[in-house]
C-alpha cells in the first residue's frame, strides 16, 4: 500500500537586525515592518542607523503569524497611507513584553490584546516590546474581520477573562507551530479563528443589549448603505426613513462618530483620497472624483479636502502617481527582492 505524500512543514522565517551592519539595520527593519507601518524613532525623527529588532514568523496560508521584538519606536498609518497602500488586513496582537500608548490613548501592558484594522488610521508609541501578531486578510475572513474592526485601536485587557484565555491559546499555537505540517496548521488556525469569532460575537451582543432599541445589525446596515451611496444626497431624514428608525435612534448610532453629517463627510473624503491615490482613476478629473464622492462642486470638494488632509486633491494625486511609479517593477522582480515577511503579507488573500 502506497503512503500518501506528506504535506509540507509550516514555513518559518527569521529576521534579525544583528545580521546587518549597524548603518544598515534600520533600513533592513523598515523593509520588513514598513509593509504595515511608517516607522519613526520615539522622538519623531527618522533613525539614521542602528536598530534592534527581530521577527520570527510563519506562513499559515490564510494568515501570517509570529513574534516581533523591537526597541521603542513610533508606528503609524495616516489616512494617506491607508488610501495609498491598499492593505486590507486585520492585526490581532498579544503583548508578551512591554507595550505603549495607542491612538485611542489606551495604555497597552503585557498580557493585553490590541486589534489594528489596517483600513483605519492608527498610531502607537511603543516601549521596548515583544508581541505575538496574527495578520488576517479581510476578504478571507470577512465576518470575523467585521467583528475585530469594532475594537480597532482599543486595549482588550485581562479584566475580561476571555482575553487571557484567547491570548494563551494563541501563544500555545505559536509554541506548537514548528511541530506542524500545513494540514495540522490549517486545522489549528481554523480553531483559533473560530474561538475569536465566537467570543467577539458574544461581546457584540452584550454591547447591543446595553441599548436594545438601537440594533447593532441596523447600525452596520446603515454604514454599508452610506458607503454604497456616497455619490447620492444623504441626510439624517433619508436614513431614518429608509431604515424605519427614529431620528433619536439614528443620532445614538452615530454619536461615537461625531454625528451623522460628520460621518458621511469623513467617508466621502476617505473615498476621494483612495480614488486620487489609485492609478485606476487617473482618467477622471478632480471635479469628477469630487462629484462621484458626493460633493456638489469642485471648489467645495477642494476646500474640504485641503482642510482635512492639508494638501490639495491634485497634490494627493501626484503623491499617488509617484508611489505607483516607484513600484513599477514587475511583480516577479519585486517578489524576488522582498523579504519573506513582506512577500507573505502582500500575498495574503491573493
Amino acid at each position: 500500500m502506497e503512503s500518501r505524500n506528506p504535506l509540507p512543514r509550516v514555513d518559518i522565517a527569521h529576521f534579525d537586525t544583528n545580521f546587518f551592519d549597524s548603518k544598515d539595520r534600520f533600513e533592513a527593519w523598515n523593509e520588513n515592518m514598513g509593509v504595515l507601518f511608517d516607522l519613526l524613532a520615539p522622538d519623531g525623527s527618522v533613525p539614521k542607523h542602528d536598530m534592534t529588532a527581530q521577527i520570527d514568523v510563519c506562513n499559515l496560508g490564510d494568515a501570517v503569524f509570529g513574534v516581533t521584538r523591537a526597541q521603542s519606536q513610533f508606528f503609524s498609518r495616516d489616512e494617506r497611507r491607508v488610501a495609498r497602500d491598499g492593505m486590507d488586513h486585520i492585526l490581532v496582537q498579544v503583548f508578551l513584553e512591554g507595550g505603549g500608548v495607542a491612538s485611542s490613548d489606551d495604555r497597552i501592558n503585557p498580557g493585553d490584546m490590541l486589534i489594528i484594522d489596517l483600513d483605519q488610521p492608527h498610531e502607537m508609541l511603543n516601549t521596548d516590546f515583544a508581541n505575538l501578531t496574527m495578520v488576517l486578510p479581510r476578504e478571507l475572513h470577512p465576518h470575523l474581520s467585521g467583528l475585530l474592526a469594532e475594537f480597532h485601536g482599543r486595549r482588550l485587557g485581562p479584566d475580561n477573562p476571555m482575553v487571557p484565555f484567547v491570548a494563551e491559546h494563541m501563544c500555545s499555537l505559536w509554541k506548537h507551530v514548528p511541530e506542524m505540517d500545513m494540514g495540522h496548521a490549517g486545522i489549528a488556525l481554523k480553531g483559533t479563528l473560530g474561538l475569536l469569532e465566537t467570543w467577539l460575537t458574544h461581546e457584540s451582543k452584550l454591547t447591543e443589549d446595553v441599548s436594545p432599541e438601537v440594533s447593532l445589525a441596523v447600525g452596520k446596515s446603515i454604514f454599508r448603505y452610506i458607503d454604497q451611496n456616497l455619490g447620492e444626497q444623504l441626510s439624517p431624514e433619508l436614513l431614518a426613513r429608509t431604515f424605519r428608525i427614529s431620528r433619536s435612534q439614528l443620532y445614538r448610532i452615530f454619536a461615537p462618530h461625531g454625528g451623522v453629517s460628520r460621518y458621511i463627510q469623513e467617508r466621502r473624503l476617505r473615498r476621494s483620497l483612495h480614488m486620487l491615490s489609485n492609478a485606476v482613476h487617473n482618467g477622471m478629473s478632480i471635479g469628477a472624483i469630487g462629484f462621484a464622492c458626493g460633493f456638489s462642486s469642485e471648489s467645495q470638494f477642494s476646500k474640504s479636502f485641503k482642510n482635512r488632509y492639508r494638501i490639495s486633491p491634485s497634490e494627493a494625486r501626484n503623491v499617488g502617481q509617484a508611489a505607483a511609479e516607484a513600484n513599477a517593477a514587475g511583480p516577479e522582480t519585486m517578489a524576488s527582492e522582498m523579504p519573506e515577511f513582506t512577500a507573505w503579507i502582500k500575498s495574503l488573500g491573493r
